[in-house]
């Protein structure tokens, strides 16, 4: 009861919110602290994704006070009540509530997108696969019930609940084949910046938790972690590509999401199909600790963006400071893997684990030595892809006159404390695999192992990389100082030379291979006039027939009609019953 009272909390700051902006965000800033406090229970997995999900809200709420007038309190109302949504998924312990909160966490969204663009496509979009999620997931529930007789939670002697289940969180994530409709970038680059942290950051994450959830209580079958694995690694592979080449900075992150989640998905079919218990523990904190690194460094970026005033490189109409400028450089890096942030530790622990499944040999080895490649390929074009927001999004050609607002304070304040979680990250760990080396000043309990057996795979120390990574930067800042400007010949990607090197040219060698793909449309005299992408083309036309058979329906049968409409309603959930009576 407890714990429904406190999700209700964000529905309470949603009527805030459409009273007065600020009240409604204070409201939603009040509900977050409390919900992560009386959800997390250090010695319960799943509760680590409240904690999580908490800390993302936290942060969008204080960016939200200087954020976004314009939009109105509409969306001061809307985005609490998706946040409720999500609450009402992580206290779920039934599958009407897990449904319940999967369609409340949805249509709030839906609006948020819809009412903030003359567009109305990505909005179309969005819903469109929001609801492939929910069929799938309604499918997976009807089949679990069908075994276990009961709408609860409960564990399941049947694999093929949790494949379904799983379906509708790989929609929600973005993953291949849905990745190659783009409909996540789409949908998450046009809502406000604050609303993409929460969508990208935690409604994505929604979709981990219920598989997570269902392995938990499922058998599981090495056929379903060899397809995670492949789902996976196509989609970093596809997601990092397109977001190298992205000049929407929203949408550059909405895909830099969809590689990060799929890095998670591997982890998760890695879980399934590794043999060894050392292993399999090790794998479960990797995935926490990629889902903190992930959801925070993606909300620091998605803010960052939000301060630049524009959505595409070209656009940048913001003021950039030295809190925004920090703040943004810290979440980029976590973003990359690299350290002294929590996102550099998620990279290690995932390449560690694939490392360790490859040198147990055997057909798994040999997958987690090709998923692992991909891995270690997809971070590189991704960090390529946020070298390119830091670059041209925030260092170069903005003025450094902007004042030091709540916007960019929140950034800094973001990247501060990716850098706290790696310093206290040992505390997730259980002792087996804590240590340390005395002899090298690494004392007990400040050192991890990775180990698949009784002998140690690797070692890394955080708080020590962070202590010598700062002394290292304070010696070098004390001994030449700040770098003197200087003048180089410039060079735009075969381009005429211009005075500004554009983010166009600079990842103009990956667009042209992908020119099979990113068809350029001729115009007159032969001039290139427009680039179009396959992928997203066949994505709009889907989703504008989706809108027309709404539209259709709608005025020809529902227009006032409350009888058409409760037929609509029946005829609905009957097919949704069918679908799943086949499925059994």
């Amino acid at each position: 009861m407890l714990q429904l009272l406190v999700v209700l909390l964000f529905g309470v700051a949603a009527i805030l919110g459409a009273l007065n902006r600020k009240l409604g965000y204070a409201g939603m800033l009040v509900s977050a602290v409390i919900f992560g406090l009386v959800q997390f229970t250090p010695a319960s997995y799943l509760s680590y994704f409240s904690l999580i999900s908490s800390f993302v809200w936290v942060f969008v709420a204080i960016y939200s006070f200087s954020y976004g007038e314009h939009y109105g309190k509409w969306l001061s109302s809307m985005l609490p009540l998706t946040i409720m949504g999500m609450a009402l998924i992580l206290i779920s312990t039934n599958y009407l509530v897990l449904i319940t909160g999967w369609e409340i966490m949805s249509v709030p969204s839906y609006v948020i997108i819809a009412l903030n663009k003359k567009e109305d496509m990505p909005a179309a979009v969005f819903m469109l696969f929001s609801e492939f999620s929910t069929v799938f997931l309604i499918a997976g529930v009807a089949y679990a019930y069908s075994i276990s007789g009961t709408l609860n939670i409960i564990a399941l002697n049947d694999y093929l609940p949790m494949l379904l289940i799983s379906l509708a969180g790989l929609t929600k994530m973005g993953m291949t084949p849905f990745m190659i409709s783009e409909w996540l970038p789409i949908a998450h680059g046009n809502a406000p910046a604050n609303a993409s942290a929460v969508l990208s950051s935690t409604m994505t994450l929604m979709g981990v938790f219920v598989i997570m959830r269902l392995v938990f209580l499922s058998p599981l079958v090495i056929y379903i972690g060899i397809f995670f694995l492949i789902i996976g690694g196509l989609s970093i592979i596809f997601a990092a590509i397109y977001a190298y080449i992205s000049e929407n900075m929203k949408m550059l992150a909405g895909f830099s999401t969809i590689e990060n989640n799929a890095s998670i998905l591997s982890a998760i079919g890695l879980y399934i199909i590794a043999f060894s218990p050392t292993l399999r523990s090790f794998i479960l904190i990797v995935i926490i600790i990629f889902s903190l690194a992930h959801s925070l460094s993606k909300t620091g970026l998605f803010l960052a963006i939000g301060n630049t005033g524009g959505e595409f490189f070209g656009e940048i109409t913001g003021f950039s400071n030295r809190w925004n400028n920090v703040g943004t450089f810290l979440t980029t890096i976590s973003l990359s893997g690299l350290f002294p942030t929590i996102g550099g530790l998620g990279v290690w622990m995932l390449l560690e684990s694939f490392f360790m499944e490859a040198y147990s040999g055997g057909f798994t080895g040999i997958m987690a030595i090709i998923v692992g490649s991909v891995l270690a390929l997809g971070e590189g074009m991704a960090t390529g892809a946020l070298l390119k927001v830091l670059s041209f999004g925030n260092l170069f050609h903005r003025s450094n006159r902007g004042r030091r607002s709540i916007g960019s304070f929140t950034v800094m304040a973001l990247g501060g404390f990716l850098v706290f979680m790696l310093s206290i990250s040992i505390l997730v760990f259980p002792s087996s695999f804590i240590s340390g080396i005395p002899g090298v000043l690494i004392f007990n309990g400040f050192m991890i192992t990775s180990k698949f057996g009784s002998a140690d795979f690797g070692v890394l120390s955080p708080d020590y990389i962070i202590l010598l990574i700062s002394v290292f930067s304070i010696l070098a800042y004390a001994i030449f100082r700040k770098p003197r400007h200087r003048t180089v010949p410039v060079w735009n990607g075969g381009r005429d030379i211009a005075d500004i090197y554009t983010s166009y040219a600079y990842s103009n060698n990956i667009r042209l291979m992908l020119r099979k793909i990113l068809r350029t449309r001729i115009g007159n005299q032969n001039q290139s006039i427009t680039v179009m992408d396959v992928f997203w083309y066949a994505m709009l036309r889907t989703g504008k027939a989706y809108k027309s058979v709404c539209k259709y329906i709608t005025l020809r049968f529902m227009n006032s009609s409350i009888g058409w409409y409760m037929i609509y309603m029946i005829a609905a959930f009957m097919i949704t019953l069918i679908i799943s009576v086949e499925l059994i």
